[in-house]
């Protein structure tokens, strides 16, 4: 009997000092990252627009590192691209005198900072134009990771998820 009791306390004491639940550690976390000011999400959302106006739409790779750190990566549809990846691929738009112009839209899902960084959630949609027409729409789920570098915030990571055409 004793054996049983001295059980059932050691069982009854681990069930309520053990691991926090999901939510409660999930709120944790939240409390002890400092708060993201409106500056930094600001600066957040402009790395990410900026990002694909000057790169993705723009193709320009003199811009890279104006967004990127060094060792960036982004997860591209089950590839890993990295800057020396993504300047190939702008070299193959280059090169397509006939390409769309790209124009995107961004809407942000969210914008958190943990520690030294910054994480963002959004949704990117791009329209497609030859000359004044649309000629096709595409939208993607993504996220981001933003650092803060010597010469300011850049960012370290991206993944994408096409949605497919609209």
């Amino acid at each position: 009997m004793k054996y049983l009791s001295l059980l059932l306390v050691v069982l009854f004491s681990s069930c309520t000092t053990g691991t926090p639940s999901p939510t409660s550690s999930s709120k944790e976390n939240r409390s002890s990252s400092k708060e993201i000011t409106e500056v930094e999400k600001k600066i957040a959302m402009d790395l990410i627009q900026g990002a694909f106006d000057d790169l993705w739409a723009g193709v320009d790779s003199t811009k890279i590192l104006d967004y990127h750190t060094e060792d960036f990566i982004i997860l591209e549809q089950g590839e890993v691209w990295d800057n020396d990846r993504i300047k190939q691929f702008m070299r193959g738009q280059l090169a397509n005198e006939n390409r769309a112009k790209r124009v995107n839209q961004m809407e942000y899902i969210t914008v958190e900072k943990y520690g030294p960084s910054i994480q963002i959630a959004y949704r990117n949609y791009a329209k497609f134009y030859k000359e004044d027409s649309l000629v096709n729409n595409a939208s993607w789920i993504e996220s981001a990771l933003a650092v803060k570098t010597e010469v300011g915030w850049r960012l370290k990571m991206m993944h994408s998820t096409w949605m497919g055409r609209e």
